[in-house]
């Protein structure tokens, strides 16, 4: 009774694990999905940045992402903790929201989706760090 037991188990952890992917390192879109995925990143990076040196932008962890299809949010996704997201979506039209109170700089605010296509969409934001003006 107790191997019985072991050997379900075992079944039921493996079955379990098998299930799950990593962030970035999904299966490929099937037929009837398009796969979105990509990293968001915030500028600047310091309130005083040193002469010469620039900053590809620091991730930005837990924002939410919604894909909108005409007044309906159709999916959410939210980022890891570096700045990177996946999604598969039905095909369409979707109006892309980022939820914060940065400035989209870069990034598509609009994708068009078909069939078993993957997309990458790379977000960079205004974070609104900026070093305080002398008073005159």
């Amino acid at each position: 009774m107790r191997n019985a037991l072991a050997v379900a188990g075992l079944v039921l952890l493996t079955a379990a694990c098998g299930a799950y992917h990593f962030p970035g390192n999904s299966p490929s879109p099937s037929p009837e999905t398009a796969h979105v995925s990509g990293i968001v990143r915030s500028v600047p990076c310091a309130p005083v940045e040193q002469a010469g040196s620039t900053c590809a932008g620091r991730p930005v962890a837990s924002l939410e992402i919604d894909y909108v299809a005409g007044n309906t949010v159709d999916s959410r996704v939210v980022t890891n903790s570096s700045g990177m997201y996946a999604v598969d979506l039905r095909p369409g039209t979707y109006e892309v929201k980022l939820v914060t109170y940065m400035r989209v700089i870069s990034g598509p605010t609009k994708l068009t989706l078909g069939a078993g296509t993957r997309t990458v969409a790379n977000y960079m934001l205004d974070n609104g760090i900026r070093v305080p003006v002398p008073a005159q």
